[in-house]
């Protein structure tokens, strides 16, 4: 199983980042073997929308799974439209991250763990706390999950359509 870490370093002895959207580098490893691939995260620089750019870069990496320390919720979305399942991993390296995952000990992310913007502000909520419960914020993040399925189904029907021809 392909696996993809948030990461201040480009190897598995890196240490884990704190945040998602801006992290320096994604660590993609193979669990079967450890063996790995670093990416530059292209989404860094952004103005705005990077944990949206972020999460679509990985869902195009294939990997099934995300360990970080916080996901914020545009990013939490677009990974779980994806079927992209998220973890928590707070602190240590990379290599000790997956061997976490592994290992089943990381706790699994119900809901996004930082705020929108939380890594440009540096102001993540921490795991535990997750993302606010208000009806706005409830109602937005609907909408934008009911919009991501709908081009989610559109791109495999295109596939289908493609493979079929």
């Amino acid at each position: 199983m392909k696996v993809i870490v948030s990461s201040l370093g480009k190897d598995l002895d890196s240490k884990i980042s704190p945040v998602f959207g801006r992290t320096q580098w994604f660590i993609l490893v193979d669990t079967d073997d450890m063996s790995y691939e670093s990416f530059e995260n292209p989404a860094t620089s952004q103005n705005s929308g990077a944990g949206i750019m972020a999460a679509q870069f990985v869902l195009k990496k294939g990997s099934a799974s995300v360990l970080s320390a916080n996901v914020g919720p545009n990013a939490f979305e677009v990974l779980q439209a994806g079927s992209v399942s998220c973890y928590i991993t707070e602190n240590g390296t990379v290599r000790e991250a997956v061997d976490s995952f592994i290992n089943d000990k990381l706790k699994k992310m119900g809901s996004a763990t930082a705020d929108n913007h939380a890594g440009m502000a540096g102001n993540s909520k921490g795991s535990s706390e997750g993302i606010s419960r208000n009806t706005d914020d409830l109602k937005m993040l609907t909408e934008k999950l009911r919009y991501l399925r709908t081009q989610v189904a559109d791109i495999l029907e295109q596939l289908d359509r493609i493979s079929e021809g």
